[in-house]
């Protein structure tokens, strides 16, 4: 087997997708203000994934960057959970920006105690709240998400997920895969993510 390409980081950080005014805005905000956001490579992967999806949940919102991405990847409603009232306020602004905000619900709450009070159906869910809370979330989202329904976890090679990513990968409900990524733009961008079918 031929070695992979010379530079391989370099090569791939060109094929990063592109961003609009508004994205790039976002990009910049949060590295000027330290907060974290997903970045343009996983930001087209959610997309990606979202296509089809009708319910489509996300716990952790910070300005809606990948509020925004799900949004234009899904065809149903987005329902966002921020419990930081001021980034939850920013989030309406910037999908109002966006045009979206007739698709998108940007609710102001605690994840795990948001979610206790919640039937679903979501037939799709992104987690980027605390890693700590990951594998309680988890829990709820076996009765929240259907069969065929996908999970997608941001940050999953930070030790506080390992709970979550044991509970899950031994679930014979979920059908799971985690990758250790090179991902330009994303903080950090040698990251973990964990994607999961609902069987």
């Amino acid at each position: 087997m031929p070695p992979i390409i010379a530079d391989a980081e370099e090569h791939f950080r060109q094929l990063t997708p592109p961003a609009d005014p508004l994205l790039k805005e976002l990009e910049a905000e949060a590295a000027r203000e330290g907060i974290p956001i997903v970045g343009p490579v996983v930001g087209r992967l959610l997309e990606i994934l979202a296509a089809g999806a009708e319910r489509l949940l996300e716990l952790g919102t910070a300005t809606g960057y990948a509020t925004l991405h799900l949004a234009r990847g899904g065809r149903g409603r987005v329902t966002t959970v921020e419990r930081d009232a001021s980034l939850a306020a920013r989030a309406r602004e910037n999908l109002a920006r966006a045009g979206l905000e007739e698709r998108v619900d940007v609710v102001c709450a605690e994840a795990l105690a948001w979610l206790a009070g919640q039937e679903g159906p979501f037939d799709f869910v992104f987690f980027d709240i605390e890693k700590a809370d990951y594998a309680a979330a988890l829990a709820a989202c076996r009765r929240l998400v259907p069969p065929g329904g996908l999970l997608v976890a941001d940050n999953t090679a930070f030790p506080d997920a390992v709970p979550f990513q044991r509970a899950l990968h031994g679930d014979p409900g979920w059908r799971a895969v985690s990758l250790l990524a090179f991902l330009p733009g994303h903080r950090p961008e040698k990251d973990g993510l964990t994607l999961a079918r609902r069987r």
